[in-house]
């Protein structure tokens, strides 16, 4: 179960890193999918790159080029505390290294756009609201904030920098999560893992308010090796159009539907190592927009025991 809830944390990172963007064994008694045991610790680090380069109308790709491409190199920290066997709270602060738009403008040739700098920290409360005897489901809900700490603002040569690289989005957001976990089969080793998160995101002082973004995973893991297991995740990506001073921007909202293949190794004592990239399935844009390409994130994860473990009985 161990393994599992690292995982489950990846999830909700991979959600975490696109809302900033416009994340085997079992552990002794965690049973509750979701939330970590009671004096748990769980500190979790990750690194993505997402790179894109082709515009898209629709679902098709079109030749408009406004930019040659972009891309963004952001990684962040979280801690998870079990403050009771069922309640779980959680901060997370990163930190974007680049956040870069380059351009290819006629007569004048090749030019950068390039901002860097925090991004918005959020903080959760995961509430374990059922989990069945037997082991066959398990459901928790998490509501939490997302605090405006990275610039939204940030200038370079006394030059304000397009919304798209700027770190922060100035705005006090809201976000809820439901985790539902299956295990269906017969033997309970193989569980199956549902996730859903809604942003609700806020003004900011600009008057930009970036639309609902809703993001739903279903996954699997398959032991390959003794220390080492493949994910198999779909993720689907849903966001209304954004609003500007209250008018309505139409080329601002998507459909996506990405392949997330992963590799997870236990490295040590509860340590943990991972490699996921996110593909494209399909994608569909109002009006014209840069389209996703291709993303990767490799992810540390530590957890760290502040408890009594039980004594075992003969």
């Amino acid at each position: 179960m161990r393994r599992l809830v690292v995982f489950f944390f990846f999830l909700e990172f991979n959600t975490v890193v696109f809302s900033q963007c416009t994340s085997g064994c079992c552990a002794p008694g965690t049973a509750n999918f979701g939330v970590l045991d009671k004096g748990d610790l769980l500190f979790f680090s990750f690194f993505k790159r997402d790179y894109s380069d082709t515009y898209f109308k629709g679902d098709r790709p079109t030749n408009f080029n406004y930019l040659t491409n972009d891309y963004a190199d952001y990684g962040a920290v979280t801690l998870s505390y079990g403050v009771t066997p069922k309640f779980t709270v959680q901060g997370s602060l990163g930190y974007y290294l680049d956040k870069v738009e380059n351009f290819n403008i006629p007569v004048i040739g090749q030019q950068q756009l390039a901002g860097k700098g925090f991004s918005d920290a959020e903080i959760f409360g995961k509430y374990n609201i059922y989990h069945s005897k037997n082991d066959v489901i398990s459901i928790t809900l998490a509501l939490g904030a997302k605090i405006p700490t990275g610039a939204y603002k940030l200038a370079v040569d006394n030059v304000e920098l397009t919304r798209d690289v700027q770190p922060g989005s100035g705005a006090y957001s809201g976000a809820s999560i439901l985790y539902v976990m299956l295990k269906p089969f017969k033997n309970k080793k193989q569980s199956i893992m549902f996730n859903s998160r809604v942003n609700y995101n806020g003004v900011n002082p600009q008057g930009y308010r970036y639309g609902v973004e809703n993001i739903n995973s279903l996954s699997t893991v398959f032991k390959l090796f003794k220390d080492v297991s493949l994910i198999v995740m779909v993720r689907n990506e849903n966001k209304e159009s954004d609003i500007v001073n209250n008018v309505l921007l139409s080329a601002s909202s998507s459909i996506r539907l990405f392949a997330t293949p992963g590799i997870t190794a236990n490295i040590g004592h509860d340590m943990m190592f991972s490699l996921y990239g996110d593909f494209p399935l399909y994608q569909y844009y109002s009006g014209i927009q840069l389209a996703d390409k291709y993303a990767f994130t490799v992810s540390l994860s530590k957890m760290f025991e502040f408890h009594e473990k039980p004594i075992p009985t003969n």
